[in-house]
């Protein structure tokens, strides 16, 4: 039980500390001149288990295949690459992109 807590606690500190470098990313983007759209396709050109095919099967309304190719890229379970791919698309829809 001891070692569940340590794991947990740790992370806890990895959650914080990845919102903290996503604050600052934000922040330096501002900065920068970096409009919010603009940062969401950087991010999202960046992401792993974004393949070049995934952004397309998306743009495409491929939602399906999109999530199977993210699986092979990434091995993720079907949930995990489920919800990957719907924020994916959501992200491009609100920079107007998809």
């Amino acid at each position: 039980m001891f070692g569940n807590k340590q794991k947990q606690e740790q992370i806890d500190r990895l959650v914080r500390k990845n919102r903290e470098l996503g604050a600052l990313v934000v922040q330096l983007a501002e900065r920068a001149g970096v409009t919010g759209a603009e940062l969401d396709r950087l991010r999202a050109d960046t992401e792993p288990g974004l393949t070049t095919q995934v952004p397309e099967l998306v743009a495409g309304g491929k939602l399906i295949e999109a999530i199977k190719e993210y699986r092979v890229a990434t091995g993720a379970g079907l949930k995990e690459a489920k919800d990957a791919v719907e924020e994916y698309a959501r992200r491009m829809q609100g920079a107007g992109v998809a």
